[in-house]
């Protein structure tokens, strides 16, 4: 199980650093065409699958470390940080919270700051997905 879900981490992680090696800042003042639209309405739906996929990984992990789930988010997150496997839980509420302003949002002017931030958050998920990558090999050992 544990090793299934670090599988289906690992090929959302792969996508999202491909869509990540195209980035380029949007741009509120230009007309982008159909097809160039088309690579940000990627981006942020490997974005969201992403942090998804984070979130269902660290509630199997917790389940297989602890036999127990957490009762919030945060309580999951502050034991994913004690591991080791992220740096800051501050991260991933913030990936949750832009998750959900990313399906709303279609204004120019806010697309400019929300792909902005998630290519900072991308970045930070690829860094920690490293970790995790470390974790499994040597403690798990899928």
């Amino acid at each position: 199980m544990i090793c299934q879900a670090y599988k289906d981490l690992e090929s959302s992680v792969k996508l999202l650093e491909y869509s990540l090696s195209k980035y380029k800042p949007f741009d509120p003042t230009v007309v982008y065409s159909y097809e160039d639209l088309e690579y940000y309405d990627s981006l942020s739906f490997r974005f969201e699958k992403a942090v998804e996929m984070f979130f269902s990984f660290f509630k199997t992990l917790e389940l297989y470390l602890y036999g127990e789930l957490s009762q919030t988010i945060r309580q999951r997150l502050q034991k994913m940080e004690k591991i080791g496997i992220i740096n800051n839980l501050e991260d991933y509420m913030e990936a949750k919270l832009l998750r959900n302003k990313v399906v709303h949002a279609y204004l120019p002017e806010k697309l400019e700051e929300i792909y902005s931030t998630v290519e900072k958050l991308s970045k930070i998920l690829l860094q920690d997905f490293d970790k995790i990558e470390k974790y499994i090999q040597e403690e798990i050992k899928c």
